[in-house]
This record gives structure tokens, sequence and C-alpha cells, in this order.
């Protein structure tokens, strides 16, 4: 990795990482940032005064890419999580992010530990979700196309068609400056006989996602809608004493939990085998001996230890204790594996609802306080997005014929700068702004809290999700995949679905992969323009 590339990768982490901290609050929403990364990284080595063969210019966008993504998916699991203590309790809020210093220092610790742990996590899972189950990882090939399409003229042309057809759609929805827009930007389907449950999002991004993962993919999640519908609401009627989101949320985590165990005898083997490396025995001193070389050889087990101790180090100063923080670490590497696996499938990191799913029962067991719940959230959300980052990052480079060695070292650069850095930006952001209001509303926090605040978890409904979710594996769906769709609004399953139905009506959809990466990097480029703008503007 040259200097350049390596300068480039860390300024565009910490700028991602401001910027997607803050849309994430703002808006709701999450963009991939490696789209706007890798074009504008493309602009700024078109200006070196020697030009950088085909090759190596693909795979210098890849590192770079690969070190500043991993800001904004920093970016993005802490906003979406650390809020939620705000509005649980605003006097343990304002006493943690009282000092800008000491709060630097703790995002600083929580980055490197649950950041550390989902790199090792994810190193783990490589070789069986990346090489050996080779699954698409829709968001890579969209990256891998943007690429590539610098260096080929037709992929070129699609793809700026596309952006610019995205640009022209979100102008017309959205408006910009005196320009109101006129599109509007959700349609409802027959309101008069389904009300609001369901709509079509204008969202180009979701049409580009769907396309990508096509009809075999997002079939599961509109199972899981028709399930909410068929199944879920018949039996929410006979517990007619529990809100339809805490009934959701239960029935759904007894989906999840069906697969989890159903799978335990094979998943954990991989994680099993690298811990065995930590036998002393499995070491042989000889004659040959080369310190070098053994390092080299167990850079997973320093690793491991590593983030392991500041992890426990962390979780000790805010007061879990030792029987709370090893199942925390177990329940984190099973949904870790989840969510990598879904990303893996769909190309959306789903880690909020996960999180969730490991947040119940650590309440039960432990009664953790407000602030532990809090960051117990943040801690699982900073460890699976990482982890699931960086499998995002192993398919590019897979793509790119780039050795996982390098990606993987990139992405400990992205980790150490964006981890020095995100604090303080936060800090800012939550002192600048005030939480709740229309500027930064954090409704993913708000909506946790208010869960959390009228959670009435009940085994039976648990049950129901777990038998429902043995079902569904007999007939070979995956509950995972309906639980998503079950989880997710309406508007995003049927959106994803416009993108999966135009697919599957293309003859040859492969060679649109670069128009629909246009159109997917336009709306997330978008979304960052708009929201610069309106703070510039202020």
């Amino acid at each position: 990795m040259g200097f350049l590339v390596v300068f480039w990768g860390v300024f565009f982490a910490i700028l991602s990482g401001a910027i997607l901290s803050y849309i994430s609050m703002a808006t709701m929403i999450g963009p991939w940032i490696a789209p706007a990364i890798v074009l504008a990284s493309s602009l700024i080595l078109k200006l070196r005064r020697v030009k950088l063969e085909k090759t190596e210019q693909n795979q210098a966008l890849s590192i770079i890419q690969t070190i500043g993504s991993v800001g904004g998916i920093i970016g993005v699991a802490i906003g979406f999580s650390l809020p939620t203590l705000y509005f649980l309790d605003q006097n343990a809020f304002n006493l943690l992010t009282q000092n800008a210093v000491s709060f630097s220092i703790m995002i600083f610790v929580l980055c490197l530990a649950a950041g550390g742990f989902g790199i090792w996590l994810a190193r783990v899972f490589a070789d069986k979700l990346v090489v050996k189950e080779n699954l698409s990882f829709p968001v890579s090939k969209l990256i891998y196309e943007i690429i590539t399409s610098q260096a080929q003229d037709k992929q070129a042309k699609q793809m700026l068609f596309g952006f610019s057809l995205s640009w022209i759609v979100c102008f017309l929805r959205d408006g910009f400056l005196k320009f109101s827009g006129f599109l509007p930007k959700i349609f409802y389907v027959f309101p008069s006989i389904f009300k609001q449950n369901f709509s079509i999002s204008i969202m180009p991004m979701l049409w580009a996602i769907g396309f990508i993962s096509g009809v075999d993919i997002v079939l599961p999640l509109l199972f899981g809608l028709a399930s909410k519908y068929l199944v879920i609401a018949p039996l929410n009627y006979y517990f007619n004493n529990l809100t339809q989101d805490v009934f959701v949320m239960a029935f759904a985590s007894g989906l999840v939990l069906s697969e989890l165990i159903l799978s335990l005898f094979k998943y954990p083997k991989n994680i099993l085998n690298k811990i065995k490396s930590f036998k002393i025995n499995n070491i042989k001193i000889n004659n040959n001996f080369n310190f070098k070389n053994i390092i080299n050889k167990n850079i997973i087990n320093f690793e491991l230890i590593f983030s392991l101790l500041l992890s426990f180090i962390f979780l000790t100063y805010f007061k879990f204790s030792f029987l709370s923080q090893i199942l925390l670490l177990i329940f984190i590497i099973i949904a870790t594996y989840q969510v990598s696996y879904l990303g893996g499938k769909i190309g959306l990191i789903t880690f909020g609802r996960f999180a969730t799913f490991i947040m119940i029962p650590m309440m039960i067991l432990f009664k953790l306080n407000f602030m532990q719940i809090t960051l117990l959230v943040v801690f699982f959300n900073i460890c699976a997005g990482v982890a699931s980052d960086l499998l995002f990052d192993y398919k590019v480079g897979k793509l790119c014929d780039i050795e996982f060695k390098k990606i993987y070292k990139a992405q400990w650069i992205g980790l150490i700068f964006t981890a020095l850095t995100i604090g303080f930006f936060i800090w800012l952001l939550f002192n600048t702004f005030q939480l709740g209001s229309p500027e930064l509303f954090a409704q993913r926090g708000k909506s946790r809290a208010l869960l959390l605040q009228s959670l009435n978890f009940d085994w039976r409904i648990l049950l129901l999700g777990f038998i429902y979710g043995i079902l569904l594996k007999r007939f070979k769906i995956s509950p995972t995949m309906v639980f998503g769709g079950i989880l997710m609004p309406n508007n995003l399953t049927i959106g994803l679905s416009i993108g999966a139905l135009i697919s599957y009506f293309e003859k040859k959809s492969d060679t649109k992969f670069s128009l629909w990466s246009g159109v997917f990097a336009g709306e997330s480029i978008w979304i960052l323009f708009v929201i610069l703008m309106r703070v510039l503007v202020k």
C-alpha cells in the first residue's frame, strides 16, 4: 500500500465517520459510503502525474474504500444506538457526554474493542461465507462494478447514466433550494383496502439492491411480509394484551432462535478450530524456530487476545459482571454470524434488530441498567458492522485479485483512525444539535427506548416463533431471511422486490450491473449532498 493510498483512505475514513454518524441520526438512514469513496478516489487518482495501470488503479481504489468505509459503518452503528440512552435516562446521557476528552477516549476504547473483535470474527467467517459458500455479497459486486467501470468505457457510460437517472429522480422527489419537488416519496397501494400497510417508496437505492440480489434472495423476504398478515396477525389477535411491536419482536426472536439452534452443530466448528490453536502444544519449537513466522502464523490469536482483553476492561469499567460478559460475547458471536450471512445474501446489514435479540435475554438474566443496555447495543453494532464490512471488502478484494492480508491490514488502519476521531465528531453533534429535535431526531434510538419501556416478554410467543422457524426450515426456507421480511418495513421489502422483478425479466441481468451500480451510488451520494448542504446553509 502506497502512502497516498493510505492517506486518502484515512481521509475518507474520518470524513465518512463524521458524515454517517450525523446522517444516521438525522435521517434514520445509513447509506453505503463505499460507492461515493470509489468515485471520489477515482477522480483523485486521475490527477496524479504518474498514471497507474488498470490493475494497479483498481487495487488502489479497493484499498482506499476498504480503509474509508470503516468510518461509515462505525458512524452508522453508533448513530443508530447511542442516542437510546438520551431517551431512557437524560441525566446518565449528559454525564457520559459532558466532557469531550473523556467521551472521545470512551468511544476510542469501545471502537477498538468491538471493532477488533469484529475483524477477528470476519477472518473466522471468511472461509465459509466468502470462499466455500461464495455468497453473492451484492454490495461488493456493486462496488467492484464501480471500480472496474473506471477503466471500461461502456461500463462507465452505463454507470454514469444510472447515476444521472438516480439524481434526476431524487431531485424531482426531494427538490433542492427553492424547488420543492413534486414526486411523492411514497405511493400507497389501494389505500381504501389496505390503508397504509402497503406502499411503494421512490428509492432507487432499493431497486438497485433488489436487482443485484435477484429473485431467489427476495422471495423469502416476501414470504416474511406475507407471514405478518397470514400468521402473526391472527396469533397476535389471540394475545390481545400485547402491542403489535412487542409481539412481533418476541415471535421473530423465536424464529431466529430456531435457525441458531438447528445450525448449532455446524457453525461453531470454524470458531473452535481457531480457538484450538491457542494450545501451546500446537506450536512446535525446533532448531529452525523463527519468531516472525510464529507471529504471522498466530496473528489471529494475538488479535483475539487484544480485543477480548480490551472488551473485558471496557465492560468491567461499566460494571458488567464476568458471567454477563462471557454470555454477551457468546451472543455477539452468534448474532454477528447471522448479520454477516444476511448481509452476504441481500446486501443489507440489519444489526439493529439482532441487537434487540441480544438485549432481551441479557436484560432478563442480569437486570442491566439503561447505561449498560445502551453500551451493549453499541458494542454489538460496531462489532457486527465492522465484521460485515470486512467480509464485503474481502469479496471486493477477491474480485480485484488482492490478498486477504492486504484487505485485513487496510481495515485495521481504518478502524484505528476512525476510533481516534469519531468520538469528537459525535460529541460535537450532541452539543450542537438537540437530540429529539428535527435536526437530530434519532428515530432509531427513540424507537428502541420505547420498546424497552414497554417490553413484556412472553415465552409462549417465543415458542410459537421457534416452531414456525422449524417448519420453514423443513421446507428449505431460511428463517433468517423470513425474519428480515417480518421486521423490515413493507415499503423496503416491496422496493427490493421491484428490483428483483426487473432482474427476473432482464435476459442478461449481469450486463446491467454497472447501470444499477450508478443508480445505487447516485442516491447514496445524493443523501450525503443534501445533508451537507443543509448543514452549510444553516
